[in-house]
C-alpha cells in the first residue's frame, strides 16, 4: 500500500462518516469501488456527495435516479447545497460532534468542498498529535473535516479512465485522442453541440477546423483537438 493510500485508511479510521465526492456529470465513472470497501470494512458511514451540480441539467438533479444512497448534490464552486450536506451529515452522525474523512478521486473537488462547508478560503494544515503532516483539517461548526489525498486503485491502469476522472491531464496523455473520443461518447451528443459540428466518425478533425486547430497545408491537427476537449472536460467547460 503506497503513502497516499495508507493517509486514507488513517483518515478514515478517525471518521465517524467518510463522504466519497463524486462528479455529478458521471457519477459511476467516478465512483472508487476499492475505496468504499476499506470504508465498509472498517464500519464507517459512507455518504456520496455529487459536487460540481451546476454543471448537469435541472432534469439530472430532479431524477436521482443515480442509485447512490445516501447521496447530496451540491457545486463547492458556488457552494450551493452545503446546508443540506451540513445538515445530512449531522442526522447521519446522531451525535454533537462529528469527524468527518473527506476521500474520493484526484480532481473530484475535495479541497473545494471543505473550503465551502467550512467558509475557509483554505483549509489549514494539521499540527495535531497523531495526524500525519500535512493532513488538511477545517472546522464546520460541530463537523472536523478532514482532507485526503486523492487515490487511485492500483490496477486502474486506463488512460481515458484516468483523463474523465481528472487523474491525468491532457499534457501527460500518451494517446490524447482515446480520451477524448470516450468523453465524446459519454456525453451522447452535447459535445458536438458545444464545438458546433456534427458527431461523425472525424468529430475530432472537424472540432480541430472549427476551431482553427490546423497543421501546415491546412491539414487539422487532431492531437490538438483532442487535447481540448480533454482540458474542457476536466474544467467544466463541457458537461
Amino acid at each position: 500500500m503506497d503513502r497516499a493510500w495508507k493517509i486514507v485508511e488513517d483518515v478514515i479510521d478517525r471518521s465517524d462518516i467518510v463522504l466519497e465526492v463524486l462528479d455529478a456529470r458521471l457519477p459511476e465513472g467516478t465512483r472508487n469501488l476499492q475505496l468504499e470497501k476499506m470504508i465498509r470494512n472498517k464500519g464507517r458511514q459512507i455518504l456520496f456527495v455529487l459536487n460540481k451540480c451546476d454543471l448537469v441539467g435541472k432534469q439530472v438533479l430532479e431524477k436521482k435516479d443515480h442509485g447512490l444512497e445516501p447521496s447530496v448534490f451540491i457545486s463547492s464552486r458556488h457552494r450551493l447545497g452545503t446546508t443540506i450536506l451540513r445538515n445530512k451529515i449531522l442526522s447521519m452522525a446522531k451525535k454533537d460532534r462529528v469527524t468527518v474523512g473527506v476521500c474520493g478521486y484526484p480532481n473530484t473537488g475535495k479541497s473545494s468542498l471543505i473550503n465551502a462547508l467550512s467558509g475557509r478560503s483554505k483549509a489549514r494544515t494539521s499540527s495535531i498529535s497523531g495526524f500525519t503532516k500535512g493532513i488538511q483539517l477545517a472546522s464546520a461548526g460541530r463537523i472536523m473535516l478532514i482532507d485526503t489525498p486523492g487515490v487511485i486503485p492500483p490496477d486502474e491502469r486506463d488512460e481515458p479512465t484516468l483523463a474523465i476522472i481528472g487523474a491525468r491531464d491532457s499534457g501527460r496523455l500518451k494517446d490524447p485522442e482515446s480520451a477524448a473520443l470516450r468523453i465524446i461518447g459519454l456525453l451522447k451528443g452535447r459535445a458536438g453541440q458545444f464545438y458546433g459540428v456534427e458527431e461523425g466518425e472525424n468529430v475530432l478533425a472537424d472540432i480541430a477546423r472549427k476551431q482553427g486547430r490546423l497543421l501546415k497545408g491546412g491539414f487539422p491537427d487532431e492531437i490538438s483537438a483532442a487535447k481540448m476537449v480533454v482540458r474542457d472536460w476536466q474544467n467544466g467547460r463541457l458537461s
